[in-house]
């Protein structure tokens, strides 16, 4: 028999006309709300019976029983016969992800109006799902109740995403408060709704909320404050946005603080003692924390043993513990321009596990013999008890490098750079040899005084010191892969994929019109990037081809299915040498030190994980390692921009970078920051685009702006919040014959725009002909080119 939905049961419950006992032996209505809360999905007439083990007699009173409770608002009808609580939440519906919890899933809210107080969601992120769904991206999920007010989620797709969560700077109007938006390129204030619980005044930093409304876009919003961050001219301000933006975790709970007091260095017993062994750690000035040290001497046969020993952070943190819960939950470590924010307390990044000059110190040591070609002869990892014996600078090494000083200067024993350095020329061979992608690029820093205030945007070249310890880093990582692949462990790899054919199909583009060969549809390797990138060294297009063969990459993630590093022409990869800071290379540690007790688990080793749930962390950590990038670069852009604010009006060099329909991206002052000059910025005139994206040419004054060329530009706006500098055209460009220029823009592939694209642009609302973009001597706001970390 089956049972009948409630809606079709005509019989009304009410006890006074019913003379028999046919109720007496049905549950109360709590036991059946209670039991209902219970269940992970509505369930149906016919699992209420069985739950109560109903006879089949009791069947229609139970119906009538429920119909009652359905019409008293005590419980919902839904479809297909089931039935739910009225808070209860459909079993698939819309979700917003709104932030990570402290297991490293998402927490998230319904997108449709709830009446109450909103039930907690937890999003199980899931390996099938492929990549996490950031803040503020709604999902379709499946529910699964786990309590009164809580659920679990489980991503049945990932839909487009929504921004309903956004920071701003306050303005002050007559009739009350403006939002200007912190993200870049936005321009439409928001009108902005206050609470009495979260008072903000005029210039403070805000998170906020986007309210329903008909009108797309921002224009017309309105806005709710959520969160007030300060004063936006404060110092630390920016560091503290780019916390919140990106959920980024920086506060160290009590259980975890206590946690890492009371810890010591082990004792020499079960490890091999290398105290004696003189290692070093080579380091930035501005340094904190030495999670590694390293140790060269010349071999028999020519060759070289090499030691790079690595703090054995495993040691301390240990699985189920809340350091490791912890140190999941954050991913990795977050360096901004003012504001560290470890993985782990300082207790150990800065203290037990920094491998400070002349003290004992836990370690994992890769003992690895290379050849006099640079192969590896063979190697071995194991667990040691070392003693830095001097702690030095990138800059100290290169200046011996360099001839400048002399070891002693220094206060290191005669020999060791020298050996360091001897293993590295013969690293260097065999890296040469398997032909990694050789980008040049220069890292942005921003440059504090003693006050902690920014003073400048330095931008730095790789120095033979660094290289060095790189490409040691680099060796080691790849002893941990292939020991755990022939100890048949589960490895969290470091991957990198292949380029997608279609990224490189622009810079194909961008390689013919600057003369240079870039064959196309081509199985590619890096040698093939190499090429064109020697082909631009020390030319005013080098910056350039760097910057777009980068663009071209995949990113690299971590991932449990070993897919070989393209950029680093490595086949086993994984992250070894920093477990300080990055959650991947902890789980290295512990898988190696599971692989050396095969018969037992050890207390420090991965505590039993499996596969899957290996592979779910190295998601949630590929995420987590993102945001941290994304936060970094952000920051250097809004810090540099402040920089720029103080030259409004000032006429600056500049080189363009990036063109788009709408107007030019432009390198400033030979890159330490980007801005943008809108079509209206240029002279007044309607440009084409080029097939390729590269060039912008004026249909009549014959002016041509192409992607490398250098320019006088003007400051118009800085708005540091946002990170953007708003340029306007001063000299520059190629000018030639009108009629050619005329004849080109008929006959050549360029791409046209029409009125309405000319109105989003700004520009003048002039008839165009034929299509085209009109300049117009105003502008808009800027946006920089955003760098990707291959390895």
């Amino acid at each position: 028999m089956v049972d009948d939905p409630i809606e079709h049961d005509p019989v009304k419950h009410d006890p006074a006309t019913h003379g028999d006992n046919s109720l007496s032996d049905l549950p109360d209505e709590g036991a059946i709300i209670a039991f209902i809360n219970e269940c992970p999905a509505p369930p149906s007439p016919r699992d209420i019976a069985r739950a109560f083990k109903l006879p089949q007699e009791q069947r229609a009173p139970l119906r009538r029983l429920l119909r009652a409770m359905a019409e008293d608002g005590k419980i919902d009808r839904r479809e297909g016969r089931r039935i739910a609580t009225p808070d209860q939440l459909p079993e698939v519906t819309v979700l917003e992800l709104v932030s990570f919890d402290d297991n490293g899933d998402g927490m998230a809210r319904p997108t449709a109006a709830y009446e109450g107080d909103l039930p907690e969601i937890r999003v199980i992120l899931s390996r099938k799902a492929g990549r996490a769904p950031a803040v503020g991206q709604t999902i379709l999920a499946r529910l699964a109740r786990v309590g009164p007010a809580q659920y679990e989620a489980r991503i049945i797709r990932t839909l487009e995403r929504q921004q309903q969560r956004l920071f701003g700077v306050v303005l002050a109007t007559g009739k009350g408060f403006m939002l200007a938006p912190a993200e870049r390129g936005k321009r439409q204030n928001l009108n902005l709704q206050t609470t009495p619980d979260i008072p903000c005044n005029a210039g403070d930093l805000v998170e906020a909320e986007m309210l329903s409304g008909k009108n797309s876009g921002y224009l017309g919003k309105s806005a709710r404050v959520t969160q007030n961050l300060g004063p936006a001219d404060q110092r630390g301000a920016f560091s503290a946005l780019a916390l919140a933006e990106f959920g980024i975790r920086h506060v160290f709970d009590d259980a975890v603080l206590a946690e890492s007091e009371n810890l010591r260095v082990p004792p020499v017993k079960g490890r091999i003692d290398l105290r004696d062994v003189p290692l070093v750690t080579i380091d930035g000035a501005d340094a904190r924390d030495f999670d590694d040290a390293v140790f060269a001497e010349p071999a028999d046969d020519g060759g070289w043993r090499l030691l790079v020993a690595i703090a054995d952070v495993a040691h301390y943190v240990r699985p189920g513990s809340a350091l490791d819960a912890e140190a999941r939950r954050r991913g990795n470590s977050v360096y901004l321009p003012d504001l560290v924010v470890p993985m782990l307390p300082e207790g150990i990044s800065n203290d037990l596990c920094s491998l400070r000059p002349n003290e004992d110190r836990a370690a994992m040591v890769a003992e690895i013999n290379i050849k006099a070609d640079g192969t590896r002869a063979s190697f071995t990892i194991q667990r040691a008890l070392i003693k830095s014996h001097a702690r030095l600078t990138y800059d100290q090494v290169q200046s011996c490098h360099d001839g400048v000083l002399d070891e002693a200067d220094i206060g290191v024993e005669h020999g060791v750079l020298h050996n360091l350095f001897g293993a590295w020329r013969a690293l260097d061979q065999a890296r040469q040899e398997r032909e990694p992608l050789a980008l040049n690029l220069k890292e942005r820093r921003v440059v504090m005084d003693d006050e902690g205030e920014a003073i400048a945007i330095s931008q730095t070249s790789q120095t033979a010191s660094q290289r060095l310890i790189e490409d040691f880093m680099i060796t080691a990582n790849v002893a941990a892969a292939d020991q755990l692949i022939s100890k048949a462990q589960t490895c969290v790899f470091r991957v990198h994929d292949t380029p997608d054919p279609k990224k490189t199909d622009s810079l194909f583009d961008l390689a013919a019109s600057i003369g240079a060969p870039f064959a196309k549809g081509q199985v590619l390797r890096p040698r093939q990037f190499n090429q064109l990138l020697g082909r631009v060294v020390d030319t005013a297009d080098e910056m350039l081809v760097n910057e777009a063969v980068l663009r071209s990459q995949a990113k690299a993630v971590y991932s449990i299915d070993n897919i070989g590093h393209f950029g680093l022409s490595l086949r086993n990869y994984a992250h070894f040498t920093s477990p300080i800071r990055r959650y991947s290379d902890l789980l290295v540690h512990r898988a190696l030190i599971d692989s050396a007790s095969p018969k037992k688990l050890p207390v420090d080793g991965q505590g039993g994980l499996s596969a899957a749930d290996i592979a779910e962390i190295c998601i949630h950590i590929s995420e987590t390692e993102a945001s941290a990038s994304a936060a970094e670069r952000r920051t250097i852009d809004r810090f540099a921009a402040a920089l720029f604010a103080s030259k409004v009006t000032e006429i600056v060099d500049g080189v363009i970078v990036g063109i788009t329909g709408f107007g030019s991206f432009i390198r400033l002052e030979d890159g330490a920051a980007d801005g943008f000059m809108p079509l209206s910025g240029l002279p007044d005139d309607y440009y084409d685009l080029d097939a390729a994206g590269q060039a912008l040419t004026g249909r009549h004054n014959g002016w041509t702006f192409t992607v490398g060329t250098p320019l006088r530009v003007q400051i118009e706006e800085v708005t540091p919040v946002s990170g953007g500098i708003l340029l306007r055209w001063i000299d520059g460009g190629t000018q030639s014959d009108n009629k050619r220029k005329k004849s080109s823009s008929k006959h050549g592939a360029s791409q046209k725009f029409t009125s309405g694209d000319r109105k989003k642009a700004g520009g003048k609302r002039k008839k165009p002909g034929k299509g085209g973009k009109r300049g117009s001597g105003k502008g808009g706001r800027g946006a920089s080119a955003q760098k990707k970390q291959a390895s």
